[in-house]
């Protein structure tokens, strides 16, 4: 009996103290003392205690040590999910922080983190901003794959509506030039403005050129056709026009091919460029052919 109520004191005294040492832990964090507070918790690391993993993160979030942070967040969140948004308004309100001096690298990497700790958190503008930051930096895919992710929760926002521009560049920098098309022929029967219709324009001139290349001529005029009859985009009419008259020329319809390169002449009025020279050439080849 005696041996049963000396080991119970033992266990009470062992769990005063590391109440103790939690609410030490507490202090020495409210006072930004991140070292201090590990000193009193760190023996306790191996503990299933959420609390206690989640002052450890919050402790190494404090002394920029990221990655720890995050172990010890994962550790909390695996445990329990008590501190779950605690956890998120951390790196929300840092990645804030970090976007006001425009440290796009760090924002980004809080708000994947928060993406890893919380998958099921789906809180839409941020979902859209991390897709713009890894557009703003030229990560092209990661910005496709962010995209397509807010895309699938939400499509008519205002913040849905303002990112379609960049959707659209990400999709053409990843050659998925066909649901590009797809996107900017939608957006443009949804509003028929010029800026609508310059970005369907590339699309077209894009797909154009991809079939070109592979050979598929009928495609390939399809798309310049298009290109040509809507006039966008302007700076492209009369690279869309050369190829067009390339493909009559490669046909043997020399009437067409030379009022598509004389459409390349009069669209260059100073006679400069590498397809107003071709287009010269090729001129000269026709006259001398009939």
């Amino acid at each position: 009996m005696k041996t049963k109520t000396f080991l119970l004191s033992i266990l009470l005294i062992s769990c005063s103290q590391k109440d103790i040492h939690i609410n030490n832990a507490r202090r020495f964090i409210n006072q930004w003392n991140y070292d201090r507070a590990l000193i009193e918790i760190l023996k306790y690391r191996e503990d299933k205690n959420a609390e206690i993993q989640y002052l450890l993160g919050i402790c190494y979030f404090g002394k920029n040590e990221y990655d720890q942070a995050k172990d010890y967040f994962r550790n909390s969140l695996q445990i329990d999910t008590l501190f779950r948004d605690s956890i998120i308004n951390i790196y929300t309100i840092s990645a804030k922080k970090a976007l006001k001096i425009s440290d796009l690298k760090k924002v980004l990497q809080f708000y994947k983190t928060i993406a890893e700790l919380v998958p099921d958190y789906k809180q839409i503008e941020n979902l859209f901003l991390v897709a713009d930051l890894n557009f703003q930096q030229g990560n092209y895919p990661g910005a496709l794959a962010g995209y397509m992710k807010a895309y699938e929760i939400d499509s008519t926002s205002e913040t849905a509506r303002k990112s379609i521009k960049n959707f659209l560049k990400s999709l053409i920098e990843c050659e998925s030039l066909s649901i590009a098309r797809i996107v900017a022929l939608r957006e443009y029967k949804r509003a028929k403005t010029s800026e609508n219709l310059l970005l369907l324009g590339e699309v077209n001139f894009l797909l154009g050129k991809k079939y070109y290349d592979k050979g598929q001529f009928d495609s390939a005029t399809v798309y310049f056709k298009e290109v040509v009859t809507n006039q966008e985009p302007k700076s492209l009419l009369d690279d869309a026009c050369f190829y067009l008259g390339e493909i009559s020329y490669t046909s043997e319809n020399y009437a067409q091919a030379m009022d598509y390169y004389k459409k390349v002449l009069r669209l260059n009025p100073y006679q400069k460029g590498e397809f107003v020279q071709k287009s010269q050439e090729r001129i000269k080849e026709i006259k001398e052919k009939q």
